[in-house]
């Protein structure tokens, strides 16, 4: 529905979904992109995309890397990158997110403040979580593991050697 062009999101894993129907009340956070097309209401912190769905409610501030929305949100939005406004999506509240990244598309209606950060700015306003989230570097060494020595080393062989 809305392309699968974002570099942030997380390859071969489905989004987190909340469907039409279903009701969060609360605060919802995480580095795995979330679509609602549910009804929420608290706060929303993604490090990734956050899509609102055309049947979805809104009533949250919401802090991503990435917005979508093509429902209706009542609340701030804050995007590290883009915010896109669909052309069903409705948004009321205000929206911050850094130059040249917020996208309206025909329809689409934003009814509030338009506000630019710069990318120090935009740190300061997103989720101080999100960096412990993220897996620490190990220090230790990885372990080796040897194949037994009845199994045949076949990488370095052709196929006429190994006959």
């Amino acid at each position: 529905m809305f392309g699968n062009n974002n570099k942030d999101s997380f390859n071969g894993s489905a989004p987190t979904y909340v469907g039409k129907g279903m009701r969060i009340e609360g605060k919802i956070w995480g580095m795995r992109p979330i679509w609602i097309d549910g009804e929420v209401k608290g706060t929303i912190d993604i490090g990734s995309e956050v899509i609102i769905g055309e049947p979805a409610k809104i009533d949250a501030t919401i802090r991503a890397s990435t917005i979508k929305v093509n429902g209706f949100v009542e609340g701030e939005l804050f995007a590290s990158g883009k915010i896109e406004i669909m052309s069903k999506g409705r948004v009321h509240g205000n929206v911050t997110n850094l130059a040249g990244c917020l996208i309206i598309h025909d329809g689409g209606i934003v009814e509030g403040q338009c506000s630019i950060a710069n990318e120090e700015k935009m740190k300061s306003l997103m989720p101080q979580q999100f960096p412990k989230l993220l897996p620490e570097k190990s220090t230790t060494p990885p372990k080796v593991i040897k194949a037994p020595e009845n199994i045949k080393d076949i990488t370095s062989k052709s196929p006429e050697e190994s006959a």
